[in-house]
């Protein structure tokens, strides 16, 4: 039976949940103790980019905290945005993705669709039939399935969602910054 405690997300290259350790192991520590807290995402969130940046000034401070950011995938719309997300993490540039394409919706005032997507993959270097057939790969597909799960799993309907020690942080009217740094340091 799959528990929290044995709920093995991980593969070995890429970002987002291509690089996962084994959640759930004791106290939320892994190798050489590094503790580590995953935060479901979506790009269609506002409060998302916001945390987005936070951590960006954040985890340069923290370096002994490990960040895994995982696409919520809980509806048509939201398998769309992850795939994008998830395949730039399959060619390698996941987190230069994740950074570029929240500009373009809240910066640049652009909609959350396919042209988006393949517009900010081009600004990155891909090219736009590869991006798009990666986004319909049996590796993105991979981490879209595993994405699913760990929604459903933790039962996260809403974003951001911090996971932390394998236990879903359940405080909505609390700044997911301020509860980072209440469980790990200022």
């Amino acid at each position: 039976m799959m528990t929290r405690r044995n709920f093995l997300i991980g593969a070995t290259t890429g970002f987002f949940l291509a690089n996962l350790p084994r959640v759930g192991m004791a106290n939320g520590t892994g190798a050489g103790g590094q503790r580590s807290f995953i935060e479901v995402f979506s790009f269609a969130c506002p409060h998302c980019y916001k945390l987005s940046l936070q951590l960006g000034i954040w985890l340069p401070l923290h370096p002994q905290v490990k960040h895994y950011a995982v696409h919520i995938v809980s509806s048509p719309d939201d398998l769309k945005l992850a795939a994008a997300g998830y395949a730039a993490a399959v060619l390698g540039k996941g987190e230069a993705y994740r950074a570029a394409f929240f500009k373009a919706i809240y910066e640049g005032n652009q909609a959350p669709d396919e042209r988006t997507m393949v517009t900010v993959a081009e600004s990155l270097g891909f090219k736009a039939a590869a991006f798009v057939d990666t986004m319909k790969g049996s590796d993105t597909a991979e981490l879209l399935a595993r994405s699913e799960t760990l929604t459903r799993q933790f039962a996260i309907t809403a974003t951001p969602t911090l996971i932390i020690d394998s236990q879903r942080v359940r405080q909505p009217d609390k700044d997911p910054l301020d509860i980072l740094q209440e469980e790990f340091g200022a």
